[in-house]
């Protein structure tokens, strides 16, 4: 889906359409939907498959070097010379890595339930059907929504908030990559913080209040130049990336019936 959606978007300079806007904006939408499907089945899979005491660490390489593909594409459009050319490669080398999943196996913990007609399977509406389930869910949401705020707000926007701050030109391009340098490096840190610290909780406290000090001095310390803007993106990339771990949380809060979603069957509301 994300494949095919950024290669469209290459061609979009050569569609037939007047409100090439909003095109655009569906095409990245979709490009969306698939990259998240891809990236929560990944960390859960690869947390099913490791024991307990490596999670942490495993998740945090595999989402790494993912996150560094926002560096990766920032530099390709670089030395490219023209964006499209980037949606181009990016879409080629999804397909490609599409091939090498299909020899991917399915982790031991849901083949061992798989066949199970006991186990109740993809009923997303069981999430609200239970309050303290429903409360742990919200939670588990929230814990992400820094990471929502530091790239989606204070990178992607990097040239609304530049004017503001005396900043006289910035690249929001720049921007995200520097931010997501940080988040690669966070994401690598984070799960060998958790395994020394012996704590999920603690790991993710720390780096939050890491974050929070990046974005007071971002926004409140006087921020006059391009250059310290890309410093702080960096900084607020670093603390946000708790990313994996936060992920890897979520999976172990909920049983594989609820984290894997084969066939959504008719919600039952008032069930337990």
């Amino acid at each position: 889906m994300y494949s095919l959606a950024n290669i469209a978007c290459g061609y979009l300079p050569h569609f037939p359409v007047e409100d090439k806007t909003m095109l655009y904006a569906w095409l990245r939408f979709i490009a969306g939907i698939g990259l998240a499907g891809e990236l929560g089945a990944g960390i859960t899979l690869v947390s099913e498959s490791l024991p307990k005491q490596l999670r942490a660490i495993g998740t945090s390489i595999v989402a790494g070097f993912g996150l560094l593909g926002a560096v990766v594409a920032q530099l390709t459009v670089e030395l490219a010379g023209d964006w499209t050319i980037a949606y181009y490669i990016g879409g080629a080398l999804g397909l490609m890595l599409l091939v090498l999943r299909i020899s991917v196996a399915e982790s031991g913990i849901y083949n061992d339930i798989k066949h199970d007609s006991n186990i109740k399977k993809g009923n997303f509406f069981s999430f609200f059907t239970n309050w303290n389930r429903f409360a742990k869910y919200m939670k588990c949401i929230a814990i992400g929504l820094p990471t929502w705020f530091c790239i989606g707000i204070l990178a992607v926007m990097a040239n609304q908030f530049a004017p503001v701050m005396g900043i006289d030109s910035i690249q929001p391009g720049k921007a995200i990559m520097w931010a997501y340098v940080g988040i690669s490096v966070g994401d690598f840190a984070s799960g060998f913080i958790s395994h020394w610290l012996h704590s999920r909780k603690k790991a993710i406290f720390y780096m939050m209040l890491f974050t929070i000090v990046g974005a007071c001095l971002m926004l409140f310390s006087g921020t006059k130049s391009e250059n310290m803007y890309y410093f702080y993106c960096a900084w607020l990339g670093l603390g946000t990336g708790y990313w994996a771990m936060f992920v890897t949380v979520g999976a172990e809060q909920f049983g594989t019936n609820i984290r894997r979603q084969p066939q959504p069957p008719f919600p039952i509301w008032f069930a337990d």
